[in-house]
C-alpha cells in the first residue's frame, strides 16, 4: 500500500472497518439456524468468482452478481453482509496473485453493496420469501440498483483517488457502463429465488452448471475487447512499417497525451479514448510515405497529407468506439482556429484532440520526424510549447503539460541535434504529422 495515494490508504480501512463493525453489531440479527443454507451460498460464491475472466485493463470479470441480487432476494441485510463479505473476500484470497489489502476490500465494499440493497429491498416490501403470488417489481429492481451504484460508488472513489481523476465522472460512467449488463442480471435471480424458496434451497446449487457457459459468454465480450486492442495495436504496427524512421511515434504519442490526461485529472473513459486516439492519429499517413520523402511539398501535396485526418478519422470510426474518429478528425487543429480541417477554434475543438495535438508535436520535435528536420533539445521544446500557449495549444493542456514534465510523468529528451543544428523553426512547410 506504500504505492498509493494517502486518500485511498485511509478509504481502504474505513470501508473494512465499516464492514466489520456492521457485522459485529448486526450478529444478533443473523439467524445462525439457517447455518447450512448460509454455508451453501457461500461455498457457491467461492465456486462461482473462481470462474473469472481478465479484461484487457488488468480487471477480473466473475458471473457472480446474479449471486449477489440473489443474496439481496433471500437474506436480511445482516446475513447477506456476513455471507456475501466472506465468501468474496475467501475467494479473492484464494487468486493466485491475491493482495491481502485488496482481498479485504473488495469483500468489504461488495458485502456493503449488498447490505444497502438488501436493506432497500425489505424496506420497499420485500421479504425474506421473495417470490410469492403477488411480485413487488418495484423492489425487486431497486434493491439489485442499489447494490450497483452503491458497488460503483466504492470502487469509483477508490480508482479516483488512486488515479487522480475526476470521483463523479468516474462514479456515473461507471454506472452507465455496466447498468445493462448487471440489471438484466435480474431475471435469472429471480428464478433462481423461485427454485429456492417452491423447491428447496439446494436447488440454487444448479446454479453452478451454468457458471462454465457464463465464463464463455464473459470471455466472448472480454474477447472482442482483446480483439479490439490488437487491431489497434496492428493498425500501430503498419503505420511504424510505413514510416520506419518515426517507429515508435505513435506509441511515445499515446504515452505523452495519457500523462496529460492524468494530469489534467480527465475521467477514466475519456482518457482511454484518448490513449486509443493518440496511438491511431496517425494511420490515416499509410500509403503516403512517399510525400515526405519530397525535398519540397507543392500545394497539392500538402493538401493530401492534410487528407490523413479524414482517412484515419473513417478507419477509427470502423471500430466500436465512435468518439475516437472524432479526436483524430479534429487533432491538427489550433487553439486560434488556424489549424485544420474545420479551421475550429478553442473549446470547439474536442478536448481528447487539443491534448494529442500538443503530444504529438512534442515527440515530432523531440525525435525530429516530419515537419521538423532534426531533433530539438528539452528546454527549446518547453520554451515552444510555453509560447504557443493560447495560440496552438489549450492553455489547460499547456499547463498539466509543464506539470506533468515537473513531476517526471513526461520526459522530453534534452540531448544535442542529430545531422544539423535544430531549432523550432527549422521545419520543412507548415503541416505537422
Amino acid at each position: 500500500m506504500q504505492t498509493i495515494s494517502r486518500e485511498v490508504r485511509l478509504f481502504v480501512p474505513v470501508v473494512v472497518g465499516t464492514a466489520t463493525l456492521a457485522v459485529t453489531l448486526l450478529a444478533s440479527q443473523i439467524p445462525w439456524q439457517r447455518w447450512h443454507q448460509m454455508l451453501l451460498f457461500f461455498v457457491i460464491i467461492v465456486v462461482a468468482n473462481s470462474f473469472r475472466i481478465q479484461d484487457p485493463r488488468g480487471w477480473w470479470v466473475t458471473p457472480s452478481t446474479v449471486l449477489s441480487y440473489l443474496a439481496i432476494y433471500l437474506f436480511d441485510p445482516a446475513t447477506s453482509l456476513l455471507v456475501v463479505g466472506t465468501a468474496r473476500t475467501v475467494s479473492y484470497a484464494m487468486s493466485r496473485a491475491w493482495v491481502p489489502w485488496r482481498a479485504l476490500f473488495n469483500g468489504s465494499q461488495t458485502a456493503l453493496s449488498v447490505a444497502m440493497g438488501s436493506f432497500v429491498y425489505n424496506f420497499l416490501g420485500g421479504t425474506s420469501q421473495p417470490i410469492g403470488d403477488q411480485y413487488n417489481y418495484v423492489a425487486l429492481a431497486a434493491g439489485p440498483f442499489v447494490h450497483h451504484v452503491a458497488n460503483n460508488f466504492f470502487v469509483a472513489y477508490g480508482v479516483s483517488r488512486w488515479r487522480r481523476t475526476p470521483f463523479w465522472n468516474t462514479w456515473l460512467s461507471g454506472i452507465r457502463d455496466l447498468s445493462w449488463p448487471n440489471l438484466l442480471s435480474i431475471p435469472t435471480a429471480v428464478l433462481l429465488a423461485l427454485l429456492y424458496v417452491r423447491v428447496h434451497y439446494t436447488a440454487i446449487v444448479g446454479y453452478l452448471l451454468l457458471l462454465p457457459f457464463q465464463q464463455r459468454a464473459l470471455g466472448r465480450f472480454v474477447g472482442r475487447q482483446q480483439l479490439y486492442a490488437q487491431i489497434v495495436d496492428g493498425l500501430v504496427t503498419v503505420t511504424d512499417v510505413n514510416f520506419p524512421l518515426s517507429k515508435g511515434h505513435a506509441r511515445r504519442v499515446a504515452d505523452t497525451a495519457l500523462a496529460i490526461a492524468r494530469e489534467m485529472k480527465l475521467a477514466e473513459a475519456t482518457v482511454e479514448y484518448i490513449r486509443f486516439a493518440a496511438l491511431l492519429h496517425d494511420v490515416g499517413m499509410i500509403g503516403k510515405d512517399g510525400l515526405l520523402d519530397r525535398p519540397v511539398l507543392t500545394h497539392e501535396d500538402v493538401e493530401e497529407l492534410q487528407e490523413h485526418v479524414r482517412v484515419g478519422a473513417e478507419i477509427a470510426r470502423e471500430l466500436p468506439r465512435k468518439e475516437i474518429g472524432n479526436l483524430i478528425l479534429r487533432h491538427h487543429e489550433r487553439y486560434d482556429g488556424s489549424g485544420y480541417p474545420g479551421g475550429l477554434r478553442g473549446e470547439a475543438i474536442p478536448l481528447g484532440a487539443r491534448v494529442i495535438a500538443l503530444a504529438e508535436t512534442v515527440d515530432s520535435m523531440a525525435s525530429g520526424t516530419f515537419p521538423f528536420s532534426a531533433r530539438i533539445k528539452g528546454e527549446a521544446i518547453l520554451a515552444h510549447v510555453v509560447a504557443e500557449r493560447g495560440r496552438g495549444f489549450d492553455p489547460q493542456v499547456v499547463d498539466a503539460f509543464v506539470a506533468a514534465s515537473g513531476k517526471g510523468a513526461i520526459t522530453v529528451p534534452d540531448e544535442p541535434a542529430r545531422d544539423r543544428d535544430a531549432s523550432v523553426g527549422s521545419s520543412r512547410g507548415s503541416l505537422a504529422r
